[in-house]
């Protein structure tokens, strides 16, 4: 599987990343936080079933992201993103026949894709925190 991973990567070079929709709520008044209190994180991410979209050389992913915050178990924000990634490739039906190994896409989305906008993410987040006049809250790592 290393293998069709090392020649899918060589196939596609990073292009576009848009935020194609996004929703953030504030649950709870700021002042309801307990300042000081631990903040627990969830998020889950998906990947459109239909996925990848081809269009000419360009590959594209359509990623949702939800995040929700809690403060003493109650929540008190969330955020939900779709993001749509999209690599120019040098052998799009190649690249295409890789990505039809589900184990490949698997091993491409997690170990390249989910990384690569992680970074995004956090900023975005904590962009979020600030319009809503929220005390910032950091992602944790990606294990």
């Amino acid at each position: 599987m290393n293998e069709k991973f090392q020649e899918l990567i060589k196939l596609l070079q990073p292009g576009d990343i848009r935020f194609t929709d996004s929703h953030e709520s504030v649950l709870c008044l700021p002042e309801n936080l307990t300042l000081g209190k631990p903040i627990r994180t969830e998020s889950g991410q998906a990947v459109a079933l239909d996925d990848p979209a081809v269009s000419g050389n360009l590959i594209s992913f359509r990623m949702k992201y939800v995040f929700k915050f809690f403060c003493d178990e109650n929540p008190y924000f969330k955020a939900e993103y779709i993001v749509m990634t999209s690599f120019t490739a040098t052998d799009v039906n190649k690249a295409v026949e890789l990505l039809k190994d589900e184990e490949t896409k698997k091993f491409f989305l997690e170990k390249q894709v989910f990384r690569t906008l992680w970074t995004i993410l956090r900023a975005t987040i904590m962009n979020a925190f600030n319009r809503h006049s929220l005390p910032p809250v950091q992602l944790p790592w990606i294990v």
